[in-house]
């Protein structure tokens, strides 16, 4: 039954988008040549039937160009593909267009007296008869020609394909075997993969900038007159940051590399918020001389080094946040509370430094937009108790949090701008605030394409390994103890099984996920992409046991890196 459902599903992706383009054209047709003449149904179910069949090829071959992984150029892929579609609907397509479907489509309009009631109840039973015959020349022809030309066939060192398919079954009688124990009989058949002739190009993150136009957008329409400062730290490649920087957003840095890097873009140091709450000093004077004027802190010791290293800047004091249902919590490492809060500012003012605001992070990926609530509260209460000390803050930093889809619901960024912007209204006087997005605004723009470098049963669960893993692109993994995954589909999308995921080095540790449903029949050499990956992947990648850091990719947008080579219009590649 799980095979037999797996093909039901596997034929729906397979026709779905041909269907609804066919049904469009068919639709379209019916309507010109009864607007013309109203009575030619004869002729408005043949226009049906013919505009059908143009919609619903062109699209079926768009869709199979887009999916089928053909080896060899692209004129070899629409040869292979046009080929299969060919054997696939010729049968089907001689008897459907030629009688089936036009005849149908008469008579149902005829009884119907509608010519759209018509064409619908006439093209769901002509589709009946068509499946039926194209998916048999599917099942018995097709599948098995597709599987000879896609690049995961089964060759030998010398690149010659050998064998049958995995997924074709041996003809002729099987040979006997000696009488083995079932354990000894498994161990002396073959492998059941043989690597490709040649290896791959290596992970690939691939970065839509049109996409991170949309969400700033989107989040500064949520938040109007919140300045935007873009944490580095979630992703911090050149291209991206040049297009963040065209989009009007500012930055905020945690080191001096990063501020050096910032800078390097053009943007300016005074613009830039040093927001980690404990810097090393050197950090602080670099960024200092470099004309860094804001800084965040939450200790007496963290207020010495600003007074000696940055003197007269602006001062933020970090508040603590009460634990929060957030998918990447915060574990408490920064913030104090705010009695403590008061007497830091007071006692920055003594230090010669600029009392300048109060700044909290309600912990990353937050999917409740009332964890804002509470710290805009507290920042009240301080700014109302300040007052009595003659000291008056300009700035209020919401931090970052703002989560990302990876396969579950998450309230929309207009959410979170309807109570954050309630709460601030109720702060006793105006300040500048600032937000520091980074999840948010880039995690749903990367796509992470990797390859499968084996696959094994343990233990009665099958492992799938891929070329990236928890140390060269998708540490959060660990990071939450594997609570947030990114959503995976493999190209082959066929009927599906339970993996664990895991990654390329020996460290017992790199696994992705416990049990994620891809096709059951994954072999050497297919592709599995990880959506969402636009954040927090490659900016935590290492090379580590010698496994590379995925390739990044951009695509959309019109700023692009000046010394990266382009491949195609508005396409580059940076590592």
């Amino acid at each position: 039954m799980a095979q037999r459902s797996g093909r039901v599903r596997e034929w729906i992706g397979r026709y779905l988008v041909a269907e609804l383009a066919g049904l469009t054209t068919a639709l379209l047709a019916a309507i010109a040549v009864t607007s013309w003449d109203p009575d030619r149904l004869a002729i408005a179910a043949y226009a049906s039937a013919l505009a059908e069949g143009v919609g619903f090829y062109a699209g079926f071959l768009i869709v199979r160009y887009l999916r089928e992984d053909i080896d060899g150029p692209p004129r070899r892929r629409i040869a292979v593909i046009v080929a299969a579609a060919v054997v696939e609907f010729g049968p089907a397509e001689i008897v459907d267009t030629v009688l089936i479907r036009p005849a149908a489509m008469f008579l149902a309009s005829l009884a119907t007296g509608n010519v759209i009631v018509g064409v619908l109840i006439g093209k769901v039973v002509a589709d009946i008869v068509f499946y039926g015959l194209a998916i048999t020349s599917y099942e018995v022809l097709v599948r098995r020609f597709l599987h000879r030309f896609r690049r995961h066939r089964s060759v030998d060192d010398y690149g010659t394909t050998t064998g049958a398919p995995a997924d074709v079954p041996p003809t002729g009688p099987p040979a006997e075997a000696p009488t083995l124990p079932a354990a000894e009989v498994r161990l002396s058949q073959p492998p059941a993969e043989v690597p490709p002739s040649r290896p791959p190009t290596g992970p690939e993150l691939i970065m839509d900038l049109d996409v991170v136009t949309d969400h700033f957008r989107r989040f500064t329409d949520a938040l109007p007159g919140v300045a935007v400062h873009f944490a580095m730290k979630c992703q911090p490649d050149p291209p991206l940051l040049r297009h963040l920087l065209s989009l009007g957003s500012r930055f905020e840095v945690a080191s001096s590399p990063e501020l050096a890097t910032l800078t390097s873009l053009g943007v300016r140091p005074s613009e830039v918020i040093f927001s980690n709450p404990v810097k090393p000093w050197w950090h602080i004077r670099d960024a200092y001389a470099a004309g860094v004027r804001r800084f965040a802190a939450d200790s007496e010791v963290e207020l010495a080094k600003l007074s000696r290293y940055a003197p007269g800047s602006k001062v933020m004091i970090r508040l603590a946040v009460a634990p929060a249902a957030s998918d990447v919590p915060s574990e408490g490492k920064f913030g104090i509370e705010p009695d403590e809060a008061v007497r830091l500012l007071v006692a920055a003012r003594a230090a010669g430094l600029q009392p300048w605001g109060l700044t909290f992070h309600v912990g990353s990926q937050m999917t409740d937009p009332r964890a804002w609530q509470e710290p805009i509260r507290d920042a009240r209460m301080i700014m109302e108790r300040l007052a009595h000390s003659g000291v008056r803050l300009t700035a209020l930093d919401i931090g970052g949090g703002f989560p990302a889809d990876y396969g579950q619901a998450v309230p929309p960024i207009e959410d979170y701008g309807v109570i954050i912007r309630s709460a601030l209204a109720t702060l006793p006087y105006a300040v500048e605030v600032l937000a520091e997005p980074g999840r948010g605004l880039v995690a749903d723009a990367g796509r992470l394409e990797t390859t499968v470098i084996g696959t094994a049963e343990r233990r009665g669960r099958r492992w799938v390994h891929l070329d990236v893993g928890a140390f060269n692109g998708v540490m959060e993994a660990l990071e939450t103890a594997r609570q947030l995954v990114l959503p995976m589909r493999d190209h082959r999308e066929g009927p599906t099984a339970p993996w664990v995921v895991t990654g390329p080095s020996c460290d017992s540790q790199d696994t992705l996920h416990h049990s994620v449903s891809l096709s059951a029949d994954l072999q050497v050499g297919d592709r599995v992409t990880l959506h969402t990956a636009g954040a927090y992947t490659t900016a935590y990648a290492c090379a580590f046991n010698g496994f590379e850091v995925p390739t990044i990719h951009y695509r959309g947008g019109a700023v692009l890196h000046p010394t990266a080579p382009l491949t195609t219009p508005r396409v580059l590649t940076h590592r």
